[in-house]
């Protein structure tokens, strides 16, 4: 599977992090950067597209919702 640098780094905080829900805020911070100044949307998008290359595994990742994401052993 191909990865940008960016979904491969949201794949590995989640991986490292297995149950752990992660804000949209604290994912831009960690992945792009205190200095980000783009939308939380760029999050949805990019969770979208990893979901999308990584087929079935893509069922980890859940939405948690009013907080963001986290990945569960399913």
């Amino acid at each position: 599977v191909e990865l940008t640098l960016k979904e491969y780094e949201i794949l590995r905080l989640f991986m490292e992090n297995i149950g752990q829900a992660f804000s949209r805020d604290k994912i831009l911070s960690y992945i792009w950067g205190v200095d980000f100044f783009g939308e939380t949307r760029t999050v949805d998008v990019h969770i979208g597209t990893l979901r999308t290359k990584i087929g079935k595994c893509g069922e980890y990742i859940q939405t948690v919702r009013g907080i963001g994401y986290k990945m569960e052993k399913n």
